[in-house]
């Protein structure tokens, strides 16, 4: 909920999913945590859907709102991934469906601008296997662990689409990379592409370089891979 510019995080991240013109409905699903209730004050458009479900077994909690409204493809990000590329999601969707893939994502690019594609029947074949998925926190990894049972796609993206920037939010060095961004595109009172981002950053290596030094814990942390490839392996 921390604002980036005049939106929040969830906000903005919403509101890129919604240029998504392969995408039906869009839904911000969350815990039943009461802390997860504020959540309902940022959809950022009466459009979305607000669904709360179970707090650790995320794909129980997807599944649930899945078999609601009927879905059978999902476009899965998080809410601290602000800057969405749709022109990335259309490129994979494409490939998804051209290769009747089970799972897809981008082989590389730059964090926080991608997304994974996933069928809910392969979603329904983990949940089959475990009894709680608590760590689907982690969902990609109930994926890439389990190659024989899953038709897994990983996309070369164009080169316009891929650089080594961080663009998810984490610490407050992601933060203030994200108004310093938001600044300068409010200055020119202008939306703007993921190239258009791009540029900017590569432009100004002191604001693209704030966050450079930090790290991803799930490709970091030991303990946590450790327990990831044991515990989500089917």
């Amino acid at each position: 909920i921390l604002k980036i510019g005049e939106l929040s995080s969830t906000e903005r991240c919403i509101k890129n999913l919604l240029r998504i013109k392969e995408s039906h409905l869009t839904i911000l699903a969350t815990s039943t945590n009461e802390q997860d209730r504020e959540l309902e004050n940022h959809t950022y458009s009466d459009s979305v859907i607000f669904h709360r479900g179970d707090e650790d077994d995320v794909i129980m909690r997807f599944l649930d709102i899945c078999d609601e409204k009927e879905v059978d493809i999902i476009f899965r990000t998080t809410a601290d991934c602000p800057y969405l590329s749709s022109e990335i999601a259309s490129i994979l969707f494409e490939s998804h469906i051209k290769n009747k893939a089970d799972y897809t994502a981008a082989k590389q690019a730059a964090v926080g601008t991608s997304m994974e594609i996933m069928n809910v029947d392969a979603l329904r074949k983990i949940k089959a296997h475990f009894k709680s998925a608590y760590l689907s926190e982690y969902m990609t990894w109930y994926f890439i662990n389990n190659p024989e049972f899953f038709d897994l796609n990983f996309v070369d993206l164009p080169e316009e689409y891929i650089r080594d920037y961080r663009l998810t939010l984490d610490y407050q060095e992601d933060l203030d990379l994200f108004n310093e961004i938001e600044n300068h595109f409010q200055k020119e009172k202008k939306s703007y592409t993921l190239e258009e981002l791009f540029s900017f950053l590569d432009q100004n290596p002191r604001i693209a370089n704030l966050n450079k030094h930090l790290t991803l814990a799930y490709k970091t942390d030991q303990k946590l891979i450790d327990l990831l490839n044991k515990e989500t392996k089917m």
